[in-house]
């Protein structure tokens, strides 16, 4: 009872959804496609007391369907991102743009990365993508992941920056590690609007893709076959390998001969004097033992990847796309996880370990579905996860969800030409390019062009009911508050208080430590400090006040200083 009409007193009324009181807490980590549409769904039928929370790392989402057109330079940023901030406020949410980092699952609450206090929840999902693994030495120094996708577009524009400042005649070495679909399509565009770029600055480009087995192994072999025939025309070359270890580019400092200045690892100064550690080194002296990784069939070393068989492919530029890893706080949690660190849900999308918690998209494993991870199923668990998410904040039973075995897959190749696929099928065309285009700007719509909600009148709380009787009578014993002017008491209730503190004597008998107070009615008071609790001589004393703003914003760390700034000039007023 106490948790709950704290919360109802901590509550104010919903802009937009009528007057109503928070009676549970549901909570969203991550900005991901699944998320996105749970919000939308709340804007478009809110549920009254019920405060919806999202704690995201980025207030702008990416959409990963577009993200290889941003990259070819056929959409803008906004084009392929999410602005949250407006469909949280259409969706009367908290947006704590921060990360999470851990959850109590006794006490039901989220634990924050930036320190600010726990969030408390009554019903819980998690949709935060996945986290590169790049454990393989050298990786981290040399190569950029294109996951998280939501950080890809800054790490994209310092690439494209350190070979645009490329001096004329000079010439670039492009890697792509990673032949999945998501690897093809990113390498294909990152050619088609790099090429562009080094035409200008006369600078030759080559590219190459590292894929360690089949090429597109989830796709049919009429799909494999036609992406390599455009891989093979368009000049890219695609090496098949198994890798076993890794080494640097002995005498260049980390770097490939010709390659751009900023492409040195923060490691390559101190590998001679066993600083860090690193290869040994001939004559160096270096004794260190040198640790031979594998990480998904690409070992990465200052420069140079070392294939099976020895072969080494030396690059200016690798980008790590292959399969990514989960969170690493997740392990720490309690949930039921599978041995890659993925949360494991059944099949309505809910913890098998733990009710209320809900995980979706990458970050989710099904032991009854199990699915790639792509983000097609992504967009397609939204409303269900929805549906859930209401269901168990009322308390009924959840809804069953059977994900597609089989799915659409519009491939493209840079410019305006994609491949079709799904299961057997397969076709060519630009026309393909053009139906992709059509179902990824409809779907984006859906999330820029925001209707305008009406204010409805004040809604009942059927939420309130599961929550128990004292739920309900703590509802009915809560009248409509008014802030007054300034948020303050009101000047006709302000007068009526002050009238009856006029028959009380100005300094109550007894207190001769108040040296300001009723005899001039503020809102501060001065107090001495008896010399006895001090020690010595000195007299001290303390200027209080109570002069600050109520919470206002769904934030309350965001409202400190604007709370502080009446007290500290009160304080100086009573010269404090």
């Amino acid at each position: 009872m106490g948790s709950l009409l704290s919360r109802l007193l901590a509550s104010r009324p919903m802009a937009g959804a009528g007057p109503t009181m928070v009676v549970k807490d549901l909570v969203l980590i991550g900005g991901g496609h699944s998320h996105v549409i749970v919000l939308k769904s709340f804007a478009m039928k809110p549920m009254p007391g019920v405060r919806l929370t999202l704690v995201t790392r980025d207030v702008h989402t990416p959409y990963s369907g577009m993200l290889p057109g941003f990259v070819a330079g056929h959409y803008t940023y906004d084009d392929c991102h999410i602005d949250l901030r407006p469909l949280a406020e259409l969706t009367n949410a908290r947006l704590l743009h921060c990360c999470a980092s851990g959850l109590d699952l006794v006490n039901r609450s989220v634990t924050l990365a930036d320190g600010r206090p726990p969030i408390r929840y009554d019903v819980l999902s998690i949709d935060i993508g996945i986290t590169p693994l790049q454990s393989v030495e050298g990786a981290r120094e040399l190569t950029f992941p294109v996951k998280p996708i939501d950080s890809f577009t800054k790490r994209w524009d310092a690439l494209r920056s350190r070979i645009l400042s490329l001096a004329p005649g000079s010439s670039v070495r492009v890697v792509a590690v990673g032949g999945g679909a998501g690897g093809v399509e990113l390498l294909l565009a990152m050619q088609h609007r790099l090429q562009q770029d080094c035409l200008k600055s006369h600078v030759d480009a080559s590219f190459v893709l590292v894929t360690r087995g089949e090429l597109l192994p989830t796709h049919n072999a009429r799909v494999r076959s036609i992406l390599r025939r455009i891989l093979r025309e368009r000049g890219v070359q695609v090496i098949d390998a198994a890798v076993v270890a890794v080494r640097r580019r002995r005498g260049e400092g980390g770097r490939v001969q010709g390659s751009p200045e900023g492409v040195v690892s923060s490691r390559s100064s101190n590998w001679e004097s066993g600083v860090e550690g690193g290869p040994p080194l001939e004559g160096s002296g270096f004794t260190q033992e040198w640790l031979v990784q594998e990480a998904h069939g690409v070992v990465v070393h200052g420069g140079v990847l070392v294939l099976e068989g020895g072969e080494e492919v030396e690059f200016d530029e690798c980008v790590w796309c292959t399969q990514g890893g989960a969170a690493s706080w997740l392990s720490q949690t309690g949930l039921a996880l599978d041995n890659a660190g993925f949360i494991r849900v059944g099949d309505t999308l809910e913890s098998i370990s733990h009710k209320g918690v809900f995980a979706v998209g990458d970050i989710h494993s099904s032991d009854i579905y199990p699915r790639p991870k792509a983000g097609v199923f992504a967009v397609r668990q939204g409303m269900p996860l929805a549906e859930n998410l209401r269901r168990a904040l009322m308390e009924h039973p959840l809804k069953p969800f059977k994900p597609q075995s089989t799915f659409l897959s519009l491939i493209s190749t840079g410019d305006k030409y994609a491949v079709f696929s799904r299961g057997s099928l397969a076709f060519e065309d630009g026309l393909m390019w053009t139906l992709k285009d059509r179902i990824d700007r409809a779907f984006m719509r859906q999330f820029s062009q925001l209707p305008a909600m009406p204010s409805p009148p004040a809604p009942t709380i059927p939420v309130a009911h599961t929550a128990g009787p004292e739920a309900l009578l703590a509802l009915k014993s809560l009248p409509m508050r008014c802030g007054g002017c300034g948020s303050k008491v009101g000047s006709s209730l302000l007068a009526r208080v002050l009238s009856r503190l006029a028959a009380l004597p100005s300094r109550p008998p007894g207190r001769p430590e108040i040296l300001l107070g009723l005899d001039s009615p503020d809102d501060g008071a001065v107090m001495e400090i008896p010399p006895d609790r001090m020690g010595g001589n000195q007299k001290p004393v303390i200027v209080q006040t109570v002069d600050f703003f109520p919470l206002l914003p769904r934030r309350p760390l965001h409202l400190r200083p604007h709370r502080c700034s009446p007290c500290a000039e009160r304080l100086l007023r009573d010269g404090g």
